[in-house]
This record gives C-alpha cells, sequence and structure tokens, in this order.
C-alpha cells in the first residue's frame, strides 16, 4: 500500500509516515492512530511487530480450537439427489439430531445405487453412507468392488423398507408383458435404476431402461409410449396416491414364487395405500428394499471412528423425534435390533443395543414380579418353573401387543 504526504512525499510503510513528521507530538498522534486501527496493526513493522505477532499467535489457537472442535463433531453422510427418497431420510436424520452432542450431520448428495458405495469405500472424508440392501448383496456376490466386502464394511442399523412401485397401463397385466418395452425411472435415483435393472436380470426378461422424469413418464405410460415407470418409496407415495381413479393406471404385481435372494423382502400394496390404482379386496404383491447405514471399515482414521462412535447413541436416542407427524410413516417401523445377518456391525452400535436390551428386559422382568405379586394373593403355592415361563413369554406378548412396540429380541 502506498502512502502520500505532504502532497508529493510518497511513502510505502507506517515507519515512513512516522520519519517524515517534525513534531513530535503529531508522531504521537500518527502513532495513536495506527495502533488503533485494524487495518493498519496487520502492516506494523519492527518496534510495532509484537503485539501483532502475539495477536496473531492467539487468534491462529483459536481458529484451530474452533476447526477441531467442528470436525470432531461433524459427519458426512452419502444421502440421495433431491427429490429421491434418500435425500428426504438423510435430512430427517439431521434434523432429528438438532446439534445434540455436538454433533453435525452433512448431507452429500450421491449418485445411488453401486456408485454410493463406491464414493464409501473411495472418496475421502466421507463418514457414513445409506445404501440399498440389495445394492450391498449385489456387490458381495459378484465382487464388484473387490473381495472381501464384509470385512471391509461395517453397518449401523438398518431403516425402513421401500417398497417397489410398478406403475403401468391397462393393457399390461403381467412383468412378462414388458418383455421387450420401455420402462422408466427418475432421472436422478440411481437406486431405482439399479432395482429394475436387477429384477430383469432376475427375470431374464430384455427390456429397455430410460430415464424420465415421473410427471412426463405418467402421461406417456397412459399412452402407451412407455410400458411401466418404477418407483421406490415407503408406501404410500404421495405422487402415486394423488392420482386420480379413472381406470388408466395401476400397479403391477411381481411374481410371488420368484426366488430373489438377499436384499430383498416380501411386500404387499394394499387398496388403503393407494385406493385409484388398486381395486377393493385385491391386494399387489411387491418387494421392500431395506436402506442400510453403512461405514467404511478399512483404512479409516481414528478421528472418524470417534465421531461415529459419538453419533451411534445420538441418532439411536432421536428416533422417537422421527416417528413425529411431519416424518414420513414409515419411520415407526425400524427396529434397530433387526441384524443383517453376515455383516458385521459397528461395535458402538452393538453396544447400544446390548445395553438398551438388558435395560429393557430388567425393567419388563420387574414389571412381571409386580404383576404376580398383585394377582396371586398372600399364601398362594410358588409356581413353578416352567408355568413361570410360559407366564413370562405371555406377558411379553401381551405387552407388545398392547403398546404396539416391535420386539427387540436378538434374531
Amino acid at each position: 500500500m502506498r502512502w502520500a504526504i505532504y502532497g508529493r512525499a510518497v511513502v510505502q510503510s507506517p515507519r515512513s509516515i512516522i520519519r517524515l513528521c517534525t513534531s513530535p507530538q503529531l508522531k504521537f498522534v500518527i502513532l495513536a492512530v495506527l495502533l488503533l486501527s485494524p487495518i493498519t496493526c496487520l502492516n506494523v513493522e519492527a518496534a510495532l511487530a509484537r503485539t501483532p505477532i502475539k495477536l496473531q499467535r492467539s487468534l491462529r489457537a483459536q481458529q484451530h480450537s474452533q476447526q477441531r472442535k467442528l470436525n470432531e463433531g461433524s459427519l458426512i453422510i452419502l444421502g440421495g439427489f433431491p427429490g429421491t427418497p434418500y435425500f428426504e431420510q438423510v435430512h430427517d436424520i439431521a434434523a432429528a439430531l438438532g446439534g445434540s452432542d455436538g454433533l453435525r450431520l452433512i448431507a452429500v448428495d450421491a449418485a445411488g445405487g453401486i456408485g454410493s458405495l463406491q464414493d464409501l469405500m473411495l472418496l475421502r472424508g466421507i463418514d457414513l453412507a445409506l445404501v440399498p440392501a440389495n445394492v450391498l448383496a449385489y456387490a458381495d456376490t459378484t465382487n464388484s468392488l473387490g473381495p472381501g466386502l464384509r470385512e471391509r464394511l461395517t453397518y449401523i442399523t438398518q431403516l425402513y423398507g421401500e417398497e417397489i412401485h410398478i406403475l403401468v397401463g391397462a393393457g399390461t397385466s403381467s412383468v412378462e408383458d414388458l418383455r421387450g418395452k420401455k420402462i422408466a425411472v427418475p432421472p436422478l435415483d440411481g437406486n431405482a435404476e439399479f432395482t429394475v435393472r436387477d429384477l430383469l436380470r432376475r427375470l431374464q426378461i430384455d427390456a429397455e431402461v430410460i430415464k424420465v422424469a415421473a410427471p412426463d413418464a405418467i402421461d406417456e405410460v397412459r399412452s402407451g409410449t412407455l410400458a411401466a415407470l418404477v418407483l421406490m418409496g415407503g408406501k404410500p407415495l404421495r405422487f402415486l396416491a394423488n392420482l386420480p381413479k379413472d381406470g388408466s393406471l395401476r400397479l403391477l404385481a411381481l411374481p410371488s414364487s420368484q426366488s430373489w435372494g438377499d436384499g430383498y423382502s416380501p411386500a404387499s400394496l394394499r387398496p388403503d395405500d393407494y385406493p385409484a390404482l388398486i381395486p377393493d379386496e385385491q391386494t399387489i404383491d411387491t418387494l421392500s428394499i431395506s436402506a442400510v447405514l453403512v461405514a467404511n471399515n478399512t483404512a479409516k482414521s481414528d478421528e472418524s471412528n470417534r465421531r461415529i462412535a459419538k453419533f451411534v447413541p445420538a441418532f439411536f436416542g432421536a428416533l422417537s423425534a422421527l416417528t413425529a407427524p411431519e416424518r414420513h410413516p414409515k419411520w415407526g417401523e425400524v427396529n434397530l435390533a433387526l441384524a443383517l445377518t453376515g455383516w458385521q456391525r459397528f461395535p458402538a452400535a452393538d453396544q447400544w443395543i446390548d445395553r438398551n436390551l438388558r435395560e429393557q428386559t430388567a425393567l419388563v422382568q420387574r414389571s412381571f414380579e409386580e404383576f404376580l405379586r398383585v394377582s396371586n394373593p398372600p399364601g398362594s403355592p410358588a409356581l413353578a418353573p416352567a408355568e413361570r415361563r410360559r407366564l413370562f413369554e405371555e406377558y411379553l406378548k401381551w405387552t407388545r401387543d398392547s403398546t404396539g412396540a416391535p420386539s427387540h429380541a436378538r434374531p
């Protein structure tokens, strides 16, 4: 920065300004102004350098402390692109955490399908990802991301299942009618695209999968230009539930006799899910695919492990907040104790579930003992062990049925 003093004299530093001053009083005033100015303080040299250096060191230390604190509580999670179910799920989780325990969940858009799993394994800085169970099973079976995937990944929990919705026109009555036709999936939903291709491969049906926005695809399915539109999501999908009941569209069933393999679970769609698309007293057989919250188990830093270990109890404790009316009703179906067979769970998740299970069991046991004390008058003969176990099992069943709570017994 260049400074002009007394019209012609040009100087380049605060010290030069002071040298040009002949009056001691003026020197003092200028020196005070230079010291009080936050911009000029950064340019003070030599004799004025000590205070700025100390200040810079202090600011640098504060920045490092703040940076360390932010990084210790921030996790990066792969979800999905805007408009896809996984995008909504990760933002629900982030909102439920709400900064509790100093945690912050940073959602990153992801392509879905095998792409999300590959990004988790290879990209730096990614702590967690939502991956469909059928993608995990496929990658494990085919070694598409290399061998030993079950040792290279660890999972936190399974979330709720998403049903496959195959929307067709009135002239399509079975999946065989899709042979040689065009099937649409949403452009940004890699999970739906992967699932459609996987189902067609298993059914040995040759069809063309194209990407078309759902509103446009609806019109093309009606006209017969497209044979089907496939959507994935927890039922009921608002987009389908709001369609008019004009008989031009229906939901297609998947063969119930087909063996689908790991990653798929039987599911059904009913008239109360989609009154406009399913006739009364009819059930549409379909499949459900769980979202799995997974982490990389190889070359992971200790910092990432600590972040995830801190996240697990906070997330598990926040699940009740996700059952609020404004959230998807499927959040109420999450069963943390449900194991993903053959895959290893993150240690902090296992520990939380075991501790919670012991606490619940002890609570139920105390309630049962109180029930026996009240129901059996004093002096009654002691129950035989077999009878006691039978009554306890009935009591557990009655408790679950009356509260609507899922069983947390480990499978």
